[in-house]
């Protein structure tokens, strides 16, 4: 029997992430008003992937830095089903 996963795709921005399958995943509201603000309630890469792991997920790939002021990369992460 083939195995069969679930995916999350994260955005990581200066190191934080930001949003998970599109969803926003800060504790505050995202505004352009606030974006900063808004961003610092994110959970820092490390944290988030340690949170994550202990539920079955698995790092598979991650995108290189895509520079600018952001520093955005995505991660892709997989869980078996």
């Amino acid at each position: 029997m083939a195995r069969r996963y679930e995916f999350r795709v994260c955005q990581v921005q200066q190191g934080l992430v930001t949003y998970v399958n599109g969803k926003w995943q800060g504790k505050m509201a995202w505004s352009p008003d606030h974006a900063e603000e808004a961003l610092k309630t994110c959970s820092a890469e490390w944290d988030y992937l340690t949170a994550v792991g202990a539920d079955g997920w698995d790092l598979a790939a991650a995108t290189g830095g895509v520079g600018g002021p952001v520093n955005a990369r995505i991660l892709y992460l997989r869980r078996e089903l």
